[in-house]
């Protein structure tokens, strides 16, 4: 407690700490420059505390590994114990306002602008969800598709493609862990990586990610446009499911362009669980190309929040990196998790679109890479 409090004597004293701008080149092709929280569009009126919460799981994480464990990605050797002091003040500051989490970011974290080394710092964001599908855990003339367990022989080789596994390749391996009625959903689940299946009694399977086939990711959106299946200037999760769904006897054809198959376990937790192995939050958890952004740092998003209609509204809200999926590549690059139900699929469906992000450091990470 005395170094707890100890911290909080110098709450409202470090924000002056740092009070030059700085440009951190990372490795590979990340580079942040510093900004000032009065240059992130709409900060003083987001929902910090909700943001903090979702950092909290972070810290959790952070807690159980070794102290001088790497965070990862490519901003420095960053380790668990840079974030003991944030993460012991983000318990204390849970309990108090909202204003008072706005003023624990502004003090212990410095705001950077996500740069590619040649400059550029605009990225595409699009937006995922947790998908639910009708199911049965017996194999019927409705319920057919199988949900695959993750094969005991996958290693990190390419394993078997999309079309060889739906040919039947993994039939006597009794890996199928339920049935579902809808093979585009199913496809959209592979995509989003989780889900529920409701049965028919009510009761509801929750499934999540337990690996892939190490195959190419492949969007099948242009191939589709390419094709003539679908006009480009409407390409979006929402027009590619209509199209599969009326067009079945091309539906196979179109979805093993796309070689990527996801294998999932039954789970019995509460949450979906991201790429740190932490609970997600919608609209606070995102994914993110973890080989490049590590896990577990708060991150602020500027773009646009697309409609069904058409309509595009700004979007700016506080994230913290948790995720990542094979689709995820990129130094500017962040997929939204928008939660489950019809909204958050619809915000899914229709979200992509241009914009920044500026990753928040630690003041203690900041100081740590000025001494390097």
């Amino acid at each position: 407690m005395h170094r707890i409090a100890l911290i909080f004597s110098l709450f409202f004293l470090s924000a002056c700490l740092f009070s030059s701008m700085l440009v951190i080149s990372g490795k590979g092709d990340l580079k942040l420059k510093q900004i000032d929280f009065a240059s992130l569009d709409n900060w003083e009126n987001d929902d910090h505390k909700k943001a903090l919460i979702s950092f909290l799981h972070s810290c959790n994480k952070f807690s159980k590994s070794a102290p001088s464990r790497l965070i990862g990605g490519q901003i420095g050797n960053i380790v668990a114990e840079d974030f003991r002091d944030v993460c012991e003040i983000a318990q204390v500051v849970k309990t108090m306002s909202n204003k008072q989490a706005k003023n624990f970011f502004e003090n212990w974290f410095k705001p950077f602008l996500v740069e590619t080394r040649v400059g550029g710092s605009n990225g595409l964001f699009t937006g995922y969800y947790e998908a639910t599908l009708n199911g049965s855990k017996v194999k019927t003339e409705k319920f057919k598709y199988p949900l695959y367990a993750r094969p005991k022989d996958l290693v990190s080789e390419a394993y078997l493609s999309r079309t060889e596994i739906e040919a039947g390749a993994l039939k006597d391996k009794n890996l199928e862990l339920i049935y579902v009625d809808d093979k585009v959903d199913l496809f959209f689940m592979h995509i989003q990586g989780s889900g529920r299946v409701k049965l028919s009694d009510g009761a509801e399977v929750r499934v999540g990610y337990a690996g892939r086939n190490n195959q190419p990711f492949t969007a099948i959106s242009n191939s589709m446009a390419d094709r003539g299946y679908l006009d480009r200037g409407n390409l979006n999760a929402s027009t590619v499911r209509e199209w599969l769904k009326a067009n079945p006897e091309k539906a196979d054809e179109v979805m093993n362009i796309n070689a990527a198959f996801t294998f999932f376990k039954i789970s019995d937790g509460e949450y979906v669980v991201g790429g740190q192995a932490v609970p997600l939050t919608p609209e606070r958890s995102l994914a993110i190309d973890s080989e490049i952004m590590p896990y577990g740092f708060p991150i602020w998003i500027s773009t646009n929040l697309k409609k069904k209609d058409g309509s595009k509204e700004k979007y700016s809200h506080l994230f913290v990196t948790q995720d990542t999926g094979s689709a995820i590549k990129g130094t500017i690059r962040g997929d939204i998790f928008f939660g489950n139900g019809r909204e958050a699929e619809e915000k899914a469906f229709y979200m992509a679109s241009q914009g920044k992000y500026y990753l928040l450091l630690p003041i203690n990470v900041v100081d740590k890479m000025m001494k390097r």
